[in-house]
């Protein structure tokens, strides 16, 4: 056999046309579908993030991991937050600081019982925030007030003017609520109430995996970008699933076409 029966034919161009549209065609499809998974699953989680973000969270956040306690765990809904903090060897050997952030139009309901001992509660009104501050211990409150008189006016103080830190230690205060924000607004079949903190994160890192670049980015930003960008990104994505192939080609053009023309103007 000679060395041109070897050489397999050139396919034909219609043929080649055909497979090219069909790639492109079945690439939007998952495109698509990755996008509807995506605002599915991780659409309440990054509105309440972005609600805490841009209702004082920050702030939250610093006057939390100033806490310095044994245990912490916190608890969130699309309008509040709360964090319980269990503290021991004190001076009354033992404590539990009960700390929501509310920033809901009405009043928001607890969802972190306190327990029933004599408590020190105070309120301090933000300018789009509310903050309680609810400490549960065995001291009555001039009993507590004398052994602590600092404590509850530096949490206010805290979340009033919060220090001016670096960035690295900005991320890690944004990251000590994080993991329970991922757990509260991430739905999946598993065992958030017996399961270790942990795997719930795992398994909530795995289900919304599309989403952790938007999460990212709800992170790094500066507060007041929260919101715009969790808006900017709900309006893509329903475009980039009901919009035609078509109207994503002619607003590419365009905007290259203003593009080009703004840079010849400057």
């Amino acid at each position: 056999m000679s060395t041109f029966d070897s050489i397999p034919p050139h396919p034909i161009p219609d043929q080649t046309t055909s497979g090219q549209h069909a790639g492109s065609r079945m690439r939007r499809e998952w495109r698509r579908v990755v996008v509807v998974y995506t605002l599915l699953v991780c659409t309440p989680l990054f509105f309440a993030y972005s609600q805490f973000r841009a209702h004082g969270g920050d702030a939250f956040s610093t006057v939390v991991r100033s806490l310095q306690g044994t245990y912490g765990v916190g608890r969130s809904t699309w309008f509040s937050t709360e964090w319980r903090e269990t503290i021991v060897n004190t001076a009354d050997e033992y404590a539990q600081v009960h700390l929501q952030l509310e920033y809901g139009r009405g009043p928001v309901a607890s969802v972190i019982i306190p327990d029933g001992y004599p408590r020190y509660t105070t309120t301090v009104e933000g300018r789009n925030a509310t903050l309680h501050i609810d400490v549960d211990t065995r001291l009555s409150q001039s009993e507590f007030s004398q052994l602590h008189p600092a404590f509850v006016s530096g949490l206010v103080n805290q979340f009033k003017a919060p220090p001016r830190v670096s960035l690295i230690e900005a991320l890690r205060a944004r990251m000590e609520l994080l993991p329970w924000y991922v757990i509260e607004h991430t739905h999946f079949p598993g065992m958030v109430d017996i399961a270790p903190l942990g795997v719930n994160c795992t398994l909530a890192a795995i289900l919304g995996a599309p989403g952790l670049p938007i999460l990212a980015m709800l992170v790094l930003i500066p507060s007041w970008l929260a919101l715009p960008i969790f808006w900017l990104w709900v309006v893509l994505s329903v475009l980039c699933v009901v919009l035609p192939q078509r109207a994503w080609g002619w607003m590419k053009a365009r905007a290259r076409l203003v593009w080009t023309r703004t840079r010849h103007r400057t």
